[in-house]
């Protein structure tokens, strides 16, 4: 049934299958009334809020990191503040077992973007996200004391933050990621930007390392300072550390500057232009950081990512000892590491080696039997293409990637005679963080002008104090033993496996000179590679250094000739004619008659007896260079047991070790030290610095040797 278009309906009717007509003309009068009785209670009440929030609320503006940029420009104590309409948040504790949910009281806050117009009804409707724990508050790289979390009262709370233009429009279906206030990382990224080099900068810092010799050393040492400065700008940024001394990368600058956007002041639209610059300017300088370290040091990859990993990854590594070892050393260590443990040390021990064929499966074996001992295969931590490691070089490589922050590191052939540990309690060392020890003072050779050629100026006052300059000696460092924190000294490391690894051989027929063209091995590479990258925090330990063995027998005197004198004496002699025939007497005897004849006479003096008189030098020769402790007492030697390792296995001798001589600090002519073959040197030097081993002492060498014996080696 239908009822005509313009016919009249009955109130509080509507067709059948339409829509609902609306409330009838009673109802809408009751609800204007209603209205109007709201409206008249609502105004004093929205007078009184405006009056008294006016002040504040107009003078609250929000900015944009672009703008905190802009201020810190002309401001760089500019540091990043909350914003003031923020609601302080508490911050969230991760339960710690991850399955059990949080307490109510523990549940951590979230707050999503609110869309650009909220209505009461949606307002209502919203969905409620779920709370997301967050991670604990942790100190950034600037801080003093990375290992001391940042305090909740000193961080700022964290801002409410507006999404990017886009997103606003959308109803939002996911929950939005929360961050933290990083008080410096506004200054932090500031530093960053303002680094970047520019176009010709960059081409001439990126370009490949040309030239040979002194000219490519000092060319490297330039570059890695350039190097040394943008990195430490990048850790600054992205480096944080953990409330437990760790340190992690934290690699979400451009999520964090998106989600903490602020307010803008006005509609204008630089508020996402500055965005967009800045993740520019923040992925070019990326960009670069990353071709200027492939080029100076290529070789930490693939094994580590980039070098902000490799050198987080140790942070909190504590301390330990760090060997590297082949099927022929190996024997060394199976002697020394339980010297170590037997003299008290307990660090723990990696020894690296490379590859199977240099380190066999069953020696690995045999030493990490030993206690707090693993062993390390460097071979898989090093692209070492183009190049080959092996040797010596390996030692600054093994101490880089040991896992270790603090690192005492040991030749094979090194023995202490004390704790090794005591290295870490050296004045010297907790000053500088890098221990290094001093070579004999032999061969005196100036290489002053070739430092002037390879360091750039100023020159330190070590470097002219050093026997280099002085023209003392063409030796300066020892590296049997070095003492460094990677930590502190990350830098200056990456540059000393440089010169050990693809700058370290030379070619003739290339005529391409090479590192070890230019010093003896590796021992120098330390503290020169040090002086290259402008890193003066080193020292060398004071101790003298000496040698050990027996005294060589003192040349005896020669024996007094006897003395002679000539005598004239009579003696009675056949006389004899013209003709030399004797003359007859009657009785056919020959006639005899006296004559004077000279003699030699020996004159037999009475033999004084002679006091014993001390030699006015002594001398040892033996192939162990000893160093002494801050009290003069034997710490540790290298050169092993034997009296020549370099002898054929058959002919090897464990040395006896009765006497050390100490090295005089004075040069003499000739010299004090003489180079002899097979690595034996001999050291001539005055009685006063002639010492005998106490008791103790020779029952620690003599056990050192019984242990080389019961390990198989010969003497």
């Amino acid at each position: 049934m239908f009822t005509p278009r313009q016919g009249p309906m009955k109130e509080g009717r509507s067709f059948p299958g339409l829509p609902h007509s609306g409330p009838s003309r009673r109802t809408i009068k009751n609800r204007q009334g209603v209205v109007i009785i709201l409206v008249l209670l609502c105004i004093p009440l929205i007078y009184f809020l405006t009056s008294t929030g006016a002040s504040s609320t107009s003078q609250t503006t929000t900015r944009t990191p672009a703008d905190k940029l802009r201020e810190f420009a002309t401001n760089p104590e500019v540091v990043l503040r909350p914003n003031p309409n923020a609601v302080p948040r508490q911050e969230n504790v991760i339960p710690a077992n991850p399955a059990e949910p949080l307490a109510p009281a523990e549940q951590p806050r979230f707050e999503a973007p609110p869309p650009v117009e909220e209505l009461p009804q949606e307002r209502a409707q919203a969905p409620v996200a779920k709370p997301k724990p967050k991670s604990p508050p942790v100190a950034h790289a600037d801080d003093e004391d990375p290992a001391v979390p940042v305090d909740d009262d000193e961080v700022p709370a964290t801002s409410r933050t507006k999404p990017q233009k886009g997103l606003a429009d959308k109803e939002p279906d996911s929950e939005v990621a929360s961050f933290s206030e990083r008080p410096k990382f506004e200054k932090a990224l500031t530093r960053v930007i303002s680094l970047m080099p520019g176009e010709m900068e960059g081409r001439d810092l990126l370009r490949p390392v040309e030239g040979t010799g002194k000219e490519k050393l000092r060319e490297m040492g330039l570059r890695v300072r350039e190097y040394k400065k943008f990195f430490k700008a990048w850790e600054d940024l992205h480096l944080a550390f953990d409330d437990e001394g760790g340190s992690y990368v934290r690699d979400d600058v451009i999520q964090y500057l998106r989600h903490h956007k602020h307010e803008p002041i006005s509609d204008e639209d630089y508020a996402d232009s500055s965005f967009a610059q800045t993740v520019h300017s923040y992925e070019a300088y990326r960009s670069f950081l990353v071709k200027f370290g492939h080029l100076l040091f290529p070789w930490t990859a693939p094994y580590m990512p980039d070098h902000m990993t490799l050198h987080s990854h140790f942070k909190k590594g504590g301390r330990g000892m760090v060997l590297t070892a082949g099927d022929d050393q190996a024997p060394y260590l199976l002697t020394t590491i339980p010297i170590f443990r037997k003299l008290g040390c307990n660090l723990p021990i990696e020894v690296m080696y490379l590859g199977d064929s240099d380190l066999s499966e069953d020696y690995r074996a045999d030493l990490e039997s030993l206690d707090g001992v693993i062993t390390r295969d460097i071979a898989q931590m090093v692209n070492d293409e183009g190049w080959k490691l092996a040797g010596w070089a390996a030692k600054p490589f093994a101490i880089l990637h040991s896992s270790f922050r603090e690192v005492i590191f040991i030749d094979a052939d090194s023995l202490f005679m004390k704790n090794p540990e005591v290295l870490f309690d050296d004045p010297s060392y907790q000053k500088t963080g890098a221990l290094f020890f001093r070579d004999r003072l032999i061969m005196p050779e100036s290489k002053k002008r070739w430092l002037q050629q390879i360091l750039p100026k100023p020159i330190s006052r070590q470097v002219k104090q050093s026997r280099f300059w002085t023209g003392d000696s063409g030796h300066m460092q020892e590296s049997g033993v070095v003492v460094v924190d990677k930590w502190r000294h990350f830098i200056a490391l990456l540059l000393v496996t440089r010169m050990n690894g693809p700058d370290r051989d030379g070619n003739k027929d290339e005529g391409r000179v090479g590192v070890y063209d230019m010093v003896y091995g590796d021992k120098e590479t330390f503290w020169i590679g040090w002086e290259l990258v402008g890193d003066q925090d080193y020292s060398f330990h004071p101790g003298d250094a000496g040698i050990m063995g027996r005294i060589a027998d003192p040349e005896k005197p020669e024996k007094k000739e006897p003395k002679k004198e000539k005598k004239m004496i009579k003696e009675m002699r056949p006389k004899t004619d013209d003709q030399g025939q004797p003359i007859m007497n009657d009785e056919g005897k020959p006639v005899e008659e006296e004559v004077e004849i000279e003699i030699e006479v020996t004159i037999e003096e009475p033999e004084e007896p002679e006091e014993p008189k001390e030699p006015e030098s002594y001398t040892i020769c033996a192939p162990q260079l000893l160093h002494l402790d801050l009290d003069g007492k034997p710490l540790w030697f290298n050169g092993w047991l034997q009296d020549n390792k370099f002898a054929d296995k058959k002919r090897r001798k464990f040395g006896k070790f009765e006497h050390y001589l100490i090295e005089p600090r004075d040069i003499r002519e000739p010299g004090a030290w003489q180079l002899e073959e097979s690595n034996m040197c001999c050291l001539t030097t005055d009685p006063e610095l002639k010492m005998d081993f106490s008791k103790d002492e020779r029952a620690l060498l003599e056990s050192m040797i019984k242990q080389a014996r019961d390990v198989g080696m010969t003497g």
